[in-house]
Formats: C-alpha cells, structure tokens, sequence
C-alpha cells in the first residue's frame, strides 16, 4: 500500500486535526539521546530501538497534535531482570541516571530532552501549555506537542511536585504503571507472550494493594485545583472504580490507550460500564494500536481490531464523542504489522471511512474529540 496520504485523507487530517493523545518520542530522545528529526527505522515487531513517533515520521503521517506522553522506567524493571539491566548498562547512555538520584529531577531531564528536539524546528514543531496554544500553533502550519506524564512513581510521595509540573505545562497524569507507586494499584500490563517475561522475574500485579491510597486521594484532590486530566489506563478495575467517584464531575477523564473487555477480557481494558463513565464525564477513551490488548485471539493485522473497539465503543456510548487514538508508539510496544509507525496513520483514517463514518464523525475521532478534553481540563 501506498502511505502518501491522498488529498480527502490530507485535508482531515489537516482540518481534525490528527491527534495521537498518547506517544513516546521522547523515550528514545531521553535514553538514547536520539535526534527527533532522524527516522532510524520502525521494525515489524517489538523492537526497543525503533523509531515509531520521530517528527519525521508524525508529520509523513499528517498528524497535527501529539500528547507527548514521558515515562522514566521504574528501577524494579532493573531490580528484577538481570538480563534488562545488563542489557541497560551496555546500550543506554544515561543508565546511571536511570537507577540512581531522584527520579522526579530525571523526570526533568527527560522534558528538557524533549524540548531541545522541539527547539530543532521551531519552525516546524512547537510545544503548547494550554489548549488555545494547541489551536494557535495548528493555526500556524505547525505540530503542537503536549507534555503528558505517565506513572505517578515519578512524584516520589510529594504532590506538591505536581505544581512544578503544572507549570511546565504538563496536561495529564497517567496514575499507573507497572509497579506499585503509593498511589493506586495497578494491574499487570507487561504482554504474557513477550519474550522479555521468559528471561525475568518481575514482580508485577496489585499484591493486595489498596485500590486507591490516602496519599492517591491526595495527589487526584491536588489534580483538581490544576490545569491536569486525569487518565486512568494501568489502574485496576477496582482502582479506576475508586477514582470516578473521586473525580470532579466536571473534570473529564480520560483513559489513553487501551482496549475494551468485549474483546479481551483483560483487567488493563475497559468494561462498557467504565466506558459509560468515562463518556459522563465528557471525557475519552485513546484506542491503542496494540493487537495484544485490542483482540484476545491476536491477530497480526490490527485494522480490523481497532475498528471493532471503535466501533463498541460508540454503541455503548451511542455517539462518536468519546474516541481518539492512543497509539503508544515507541513506548517499548508491538504494534499491529499494518500500523506500523505513524508515517502509516492514514491507514486509520481510510479505515473510518471505509466503514461508513461521516465525515464530521471522523474528525471527531481523529482529533476533534481530543481538543475538547483539552480545553475542560487544561485551562
């Protein structure tokens, strides 16, 4: 197939514009100080050293927005794994840094990466802090990147950290991820079949944790005095259940990149219940591209899964207001072998339209959706 986009395609992407509200370029900016504006390559399957979401990449695709989501490894990942650890020490240049000093100043220094890659072009990429930033740097030609943090490990037991990172424009908080951080439990997201758990022992799962902290209750109360959503994707059912009665009505809430229990009954996806939830709120579900989570029969090809959970979603929720795309490339994921990288985001968009989704419907989905929450929840 031929990935230069076609004019109708070109022009939605342009006028939605194409949000992808969770990515990780700035992974491969940080540990292996990658120069965004390079593609290296995007591999066929899990490949820890692709290139998925470089500018390069993102903009071939037509996609105006990314929600730059910045993740510093959890030290139990190293603790754990001999063989990752090693394998860290010998081809990640800022190991040391990984497991050692504090994380939230190496939380920093990941942003500070990302910002020297955006500074590149100024004239091509900007960073946005709020969402009328977002429409002035679409209005300008240009793509519009979105700080976004994911695990909440990184604020080391202080919320108060959360005003430094409002203040450096941080849009959304993803509480969890693969390790307990004091704050909600978390479920077990690391793929069963990656090859990676056949070489480990990493202590993953809730253990009993309590499904939402006094210290979780703090750092979500200290969330709504702040420009930041709230995304629940890693949490345990019984966690996220805990945080919707926790949340401001009137505070969207998102869930960034996953998939729907209807077709994998896995506790990281969402019940139609939690769907439901989530649509009160005005807020969004990020569908991945990631065949693991979207379909348990697993099938290379992940087109067909993607539009299925799109499509259940909109029938639970009777509307198309509650979508985006979430892809997670580059967060050390396998993406389906037809979506490969963002370059290949068209794909997508034939996709809606093939099915029949309107126009309108379609930007929506594609990034109309995705400003709304900005604009509800990161004044």
């Amino acid at each position: 197939m031929n990935d230069s986009l076609d004019d109708r395609i070109a022009r939605l992407h342009e006028e939605a514009p194409l949000v992808d509200v969770h990515v990780h370029p700035s992974l491969k900016a940080y540990l292996f100080r990658r120069n965004l504006w390079r593609h290296y390559w995007s591999g066929k399957t899990f490949d820890p050293f692709s290139s998925r979401s470089d500018f390069t990449v993102l903009e071939k695709g037509g996609v105006g927005v990314i929600w730059s989501a910045l993740y510093l490894p959890e030290r139990g990942l190293f603790e754990d794994c001999f063989a990752l650890n090693a394998a860290a020490f010998l081809l990640v240049p800022v190991y040391r840094k990984l497991t050692s000093g504090s994380l939230f100043q190496r939380l920093l220094e990941m942003m500070d990466a990302m910002e020297r890659e955006v500074r590149r072009r100024p004239e091509r990429v900007e960073l946005a802090r709020s969402a009328a930033d977002v429409v002035r740097i679409r209005e300008a030609g240009k793509l519009a990147v979105v700080h976004t943090i994911e695990g909440a490990h990184v604020l080391e037991g202080d919320p108060d950290n959360l005003d430094v990172l409002a203040r450096r424009g941080v849009a959304m908080l993803t509480l969890c991820h693969f390790y307990p951080n004091g704050v909600a439990a978390h479920v077990d997201a690391i793929p069963k079949d990656m090859f990676v758990r056949d070489l480990c022992h990493f202590r993953l799962g809730a253990f009993g944790s309590p499904p939402l902290t006094d210290f979780g209750r703090a750092v979500l109360a200290k969330m709504m005095t702040l420009p930041m959503i709230v995304d629940v994707t890693h949490c345990t059912p019984e966690a996220r259940e805990a945080i919707y009665a926790e949340i401001d009505a009137e505070r969207p809430i998102m869930a960034s990149h996953v998939g729907v229990t209807r077709y994998n009954p896995d506790p990281y996806n969402l019940s139609d219940e939690e769907i439901r939830e989530i649509a009160r709120t005005g807020g969004v579900v990020g569908v991945i591209l990631m065949n693991y989570w979207l379909d348990a029969a697993r099938p290379r090809h992940g087109l067909p899964s993607v539009w299925k959970t799109i499509e259940h979603i909109h029938d639970v929720t009777g509307s198309w207001d509650h979508i985006a795309l979430g892809s997670d490339f580059d967060g050390f994921t396998d993406p389906p072998d037809d979506v490969r990288d963002a370059s290949q985001l068209g794909r997508f968009t034939a996709m809606l339209l093939e099915r029949g989704v309107a126009e309108g419907d379609v930007k929506r989905i594609l990034g109309g959706n995705a400003q709304r929450v900005l604009q509800a929840g990161w004044r």
